[in-house]
């Protein structure tokens, strides 16, 4: 009898071989029957959904004990119910899980309108039914009224003024308005309506009429001119601009930026040639449009169809003559008699040096001649004869007094 009520006793321990211990519990349901201390293999409990929640699909709200005494694992089997997309106008919601019980999100405003209410709700139940516990609310920013100008109107000022709305100012005749016509209802630091910018004012502006010397207007061409009226300008040919062809008449009466300067255009020295030369001599400075013709050097000659003329141009650099305007003149063959000319040249142009090289019986007068100018033309220097015939009685005298040697010896 003792034994029997210990083995009872064992197998109603907690754990203890072919018993189950305590049924489990959750969050999101209970028991269908009072709970036990233990259960023996293969019971089943069955459990429903807690106020708030409900069934997860197909999976049955039931749990078994196993044979090796602990109870079969089940996912949920009951869910939260969906409190569903809270409605905020003007702002929207975000969430990093789900709609469900629990669940918290945080709401957020479009632009121009700033949140009243906590920015965060939480999915809960109560009186039978889940909600959320706040929605807060999007309110459009609003500005204070837009100021007001001397000398001037403000137009569209009635009402509320709300973000992006506008308001538009314009001036007594006469004056001219500084600034920005429309200013807008924006957002300020820390969600506050403000207005993008200040009212503008009404002002007498006027800029005196414009005049650049040695140039001419291009447009603007009235007499007044009143605030952002502006005026172009271009320079006359030989000048060149220095400064902004365009200018502006600006709140302080005057233009801007300053009128622009009219500069003669000058070129610096002309071109150097080794074969040519100006005619007058010319400074480091010429007008534009200066025409200069050069004059070709003695020993040469100007070229055929090639334009020996540089002008001033308006980017003030010379224009570039034709090149090699002047060419070498030539020199006529050397006429050597009883000798010949070194090497195998055919033309002789100026300041060509030749040699010579003289015929037996005949010496060299010149061994070499250079072509150089003369006058308007060249010629060779020295002139021919380059070679002459060598002296006869020197030369036969020397056979004659060997002969008287050899005799007296």
């Amino acid at each position: 009898m003792a034994l029997r009520w210990l083995l009872a006793l064992l197998l109603a321990l907690p754990g203890a071989w072919g018993v189950c211990p305590q049924a489990p519990t959750f969050v999101f349901a209970e028991l269908t029957t009072t709970p036990q201390e233990s259960y023996p293999v293969g019971t089943q409990l069955r459990y429903r959904c807690r106020p708030g929640y409900v069934r997860n699909g197909d999976q049955a709200p039931v749990v078994t004990c196993l044979p090796n005494s602990t109870w079969s694992e089940q996912p949920d089997f009951c869910i939260g119910k969906s409190c569903g997309q809270p409605d905020i106008p003007n702002g929207n919601f975000h969430s990093s899980t789900n709609l469900l019980l629990g669940a918290t999100i945080t709401f957020t405003c479009n632009i121009g309108y700033r949140l009243v209410g906590p920015p965060t709700a939480q999915c809960v139940f109560k009186n039978g039914e889940v909600y959320w516990d706040n929605i807060p609310i999007c309110e459009i920013i609003a500005c204070p009224p837009p100021p007001e100008i001397k000398n001037g109107q403000l137009l569209g000022g009635e009402g509320e003024f709300t973000f992006g709305t506008s308001v538009s100012y314009s001036c007594n005749a006469g004056l001219s308005l500084i600034g920005d016509v429309t200013i807008y209802c924006t957002m300020g630091p820390n969600y506050q309506g403000t207005w993008n910018g200040p009212a503008p004012e009404c002002k007498m502006v006027s800029c005196e009429d414009p005049v650049v010397k040695n140039g001419k207007r291009l447009s603007g061409f009235g007499l007044e001119h009143t605030y952002k009226d502006t005026v172009s300008f271009e320079c006359n040919p030989g000048f060149k601009m220095n400064g902004s062809s365009v200018v502006t008449c600006e709140a302080n009466s005057s233009w801007t930026p300053p009128l622009p300067t009219c500069d003669q255009i000058r070129c610096g020295s002309p071109p150097r040639f080794p074969f040519a030369e100006l005619p007058t001599p010319v400074g480091d400075s010429s007008e534009f449009g200066t025409k200069l013709d050069y004059r070709c050097n003695p020993g040469y000659k100007a070229a055929p169809g090639k334009s020996s003329t540089v002008i001033c141009q308006s980017n003030e650099t010379w224009s570039a003559a034709d090149p090699d305007f002047c060419v070498r003149q030539q020199c006529s063959p050397p006429e050597v008699k009883n000798g010949n000319v070194a090497g195998n040249e055919t033309t002789f142009p100026f300041e060509t040096v030749v040699k010579f090289t003289c015929n037996s019986g005949h010496e060299v007068i010149n061994p070499s001649a250079r072509c150089v100018a003369s006058g308007n033309g060249v010629r060779w220097d020295p002139a021919p004869p380059y070679c002459s015939r060598a002296n006869m009685i020197v030369v036969g005298i020397f056979p004659l007094l060997l002969a008287m040697l050899i005799m007296n010896i």
